[in-house]
């Protein structure tokens, strides 16, 4: 493997530090418990790291060293890897970086559903409305032809765009295929991928999701660093790296520059603005007991609870909202159509 090697997904990483924690909790041999998961690993860039490390332990190489080569583990984590190969605490180091991940990738998961549910429902209030326009409108039309009527107004309006939608209904889907193939191809791509993270910064919907996700991605990874026994500065340079978000990444940096230049780590995280009252109680009972690292893992737990409470939360207001603007859509159609024949047929 070489650098290039696209890195493994937070869900593939919480699996591969969760089966290191085992293999040296169980007091195996390191040899012998990777000889163990390589041969029971489904995943090929797992199964091929788990070899290279198989191979390293072997021949006297650090597993640093190796996940360093494969260019698939994250830099962070294998400095944090180092650090508990020369402390010794190895185990507490493979456990902090599970648990980090695990977090992520469970908080990653509830953003991920709470993106497909909305943009389902409108996909079906857009069905739903295209269905009574293509198919539905076209029966009163022909009532009123019977009649010896003309439909005016909002109703002819309407039997227009139901005429248009059926007759081209085929190249709008085509159109909305290819969009949406575009919108999956960018999302796999570096450049999508900025342009859909910016867009998420920016939105007034998701910017302060989008800060929470950033300071709960900080807390845990200090809180990883400090546990593997890596130094403040070095822990907060990393952990800066790993923000996305452009006001987040202001605030790392501005409680790095606070630490470095002499000030209080305790002092430096209240001015920064990027916690709560309530987050920075907990940072300073934590900070002053020594339990720092401690403090930072419940730190970030609370803002993941809280995240994904504000998500449930967006996900019952979107629900019915989406369900009240299809009823009301369906029922101004229907009634723009039918108090003109109602009209027409009671002679008023």
């Amino acid at each position: 493997m070489s650098k290039n090697n696209k890195q493994l997904k937070p869900a593939q990483l919480k699996v591969l530090f969760s089966n290191l924690v085992m293999i040296t909790r169980s007091g195996l041999p390191l040899s012998e418990g990777f000889d163990i998961l390589r041969r029971n690993d489904d995943d090929p860039a797992e199964r091929a790291l788990i070899d290279m490390l198989y191979e390293a332990v072997n021949q006297g190489e650090t597993i640093t060293e190796v996940m360093r080569k494969s260019g698939i583990v994250p830099e962070y984590a294998c400095s944090l890897i180092s650090i508990g190969e020369k402390t010794g605490r190895l185990e507490e180091t493979f456990a902090s970086l599970a648990d980090y991940y695990i977090k992520r990738d469970e908080l990653s998961h509830s953003i991920r559903s709470s993106v497909v549910y909305p943009v389902s429902m409108l996909v079906m209030v857009f069905v739903v409305v295209a269905v009574i326009l293509v198919k539905v409108i076209p029966v009163f039309t022909e009532a009123y032809n019977q009649l010896g009527h003309e439909l005016t107004g909002v109703s002819a309006w309407l039997r227009d765009v139901g005429n248009g939608l059926g007759q081209f209904g085929l190249w709008i889907a085509v159109v909305i295929f290819v969009l949406a193939v575009i919108g999956i191809i960018l999302a796999l791509t570096q450049g999508g991928k900025k342009f859909y993270n910016k867009l998420f910064q920016s939105a007034p919907i998701t910017r302060d999701l989008s800060l929470d996700l950033s300071a709960q991605r900080f807390s845990l990874a200090m809180s990883s660093m400090l546990s593997a026994g890596l130094e403040l500065n070095t822990s907060l340079e990393y952990a800066e790296r790993l923000v996305e978000d452009k006001r987040a990444k202001r605030s790392v940096s501005k409680i790095r520059s606070m630490v470095e230049g002499g000030g209080r780590f305790l002092d430096a995280l209240e001015k920064s603005g990027l916690y709560t009252k309530k987050d920075l109680a907990l940072l300073s009972i934590g900070i002053k007991t020594g339990a720092d690292a401690e403090a930072m893992s419940q730190v970030g737990e609370q803002i993941t609870i809280t995240t994904e409470g504000r998500l449930e939360r967006l996900i019952a207001t979107i629900e019915p909202s989406l369900v009240a603007i299809m009823c009301i859509l369906v029922g101004l159609i229907l009634l723009a159509m039918m108090l003109p024949l109602i009209g027409t047929l009671t002679g008023f």
